[in-house]
């Protein structure tokens, strides 16, 4: 009977007790020993990303226009021309989805054979690179139209975002269109049985702001043809929620101590602190060791044997 030498022995005794160590850390969480040999339970809390923000400023349209006769505070003006347009703040209660204040903007009086006739507010905001963010508004498209000739795609409503943001209209590659109902602009103060209050819908998107740490939203009115009928569009709580501005910065809470003097105290000359569970480079590692050790361990074993 081949019987191993005390070094193959060793070798063996290793293996078994690192299985033991990776398991046993694998379950626990982190864990001091003091030099009484008491274990302290030291776990380490989660992750927690950052809370998102809202980077809008006066989304709401509350601030006090004060002098401003046209566009709200931290907003500006666009429009390509060649008709009457008009930025005013609304103050009619059926027009202002919440709070006194919304935004109104006006086309009409469009230069003949000229078609396309475009009017907006934007605001240019820093973002975190490489996010999403979350966009909500919501709107009224209303006309003077009749009601059997409203909802036949002479008037659009539109959201669109300048990556460099720049404030240039000419940036934004894409215009996102708006699902809205075409409604009287007259409201409830229209004739039977036109005389229906406005109502806002709600609008949503998505925004990625990829390498940008700055970008520009634009909404915008549009209308197409060089008709006579007046159309008005109604803004009001515009959002845009996502990661604080600047670098990504995952926070890693403090874990809980009663005391960090005592914890101090505790802490051995030798002790031994693990993660609660192992990353993937961990384990990665650990299995090396063990596989090491195994080579190591049947390499003694068939050099005993030759030996024998």
């Amino acid at each position: 009977m081949v019987q191993s030498s005390p070094a193959t022995r060793r070798l063996l005794v290793t293996i078994i007790l690192a299985l033991f160590i990776l398991a046993a850390f694998g379950i626990s969480g982190f864990t001091i020993a003091d030099m009484d040999g008491h274990q302290i339970d030291y776990r380490l809390p989660p992750l927690q990303e950052p809370e998102p923000v809202d980077v809008i400023v006066n989304g709401d349209f509350e601030l006090p226009w004060e002098d401003r006769e046209d566009v709200a505070p931290e907003w500006e003006a666009y429009t390509n021309g060649q008709a009457h347009v008009g930025w005013y703040e609304e103050t009619w209660p059926e027009a202002v989805h919440t709070g006194e204040q919304a935004q109104l903007m006006e086309i009409f009086e469009v230069d003949p054979n000229v078609q396309s006739r475009v009017i907006a507010i934007y605001q240019t905001v820093d973002v975190a690179p490489d996010s999403t963010y979350d966009l909500e508004l919501f709107a009224i498209l209303r006309s003077m139209v009749q009601p059997g000739d409203r909802n036949k795609d002479e008037f659009a409503m539109h959201w669109g975002v300048d990556y460099a943001g720049e404030g240039e209209y000419e940036n934004v590659e894409e215009w996102v269109f708006m699902p809205l109902e075409e409604q009287s602009r007259l409201g409830s103060t229209g004739e039977y049985p036109d005389d229906i209050p406005l109502f806002y819908e709600r609008i949503t998107g998505t925004i990625e702001t990829g390498e940008s740490d700055k970008i520009t939203l634009f909404i915008r009115g549009l209308k197409k043809f060089a008709t006579p009928p007046e159309v008005n569009f109604d803004v009001d709580n515009v959002s845009l929620v996502g990661p604080p501005p600047g670098p990504i910065v995952i926070i890693t809470p403090e874990a809980p101590a009663e005391d960090d003097t005592a914890a101090e105290e505790m802490m051995p000359d030798t002790g031994v602190i693990l993660p609660e569970q192992f990353s993937a480079g961990a384990l990665a590692l650990g299995g090396l060791v063990i596989v090491v050790l195994g080579v190591g361990a049947a390499a003694g074993l068939l050099l005993t044997r030759k030996e024998t």
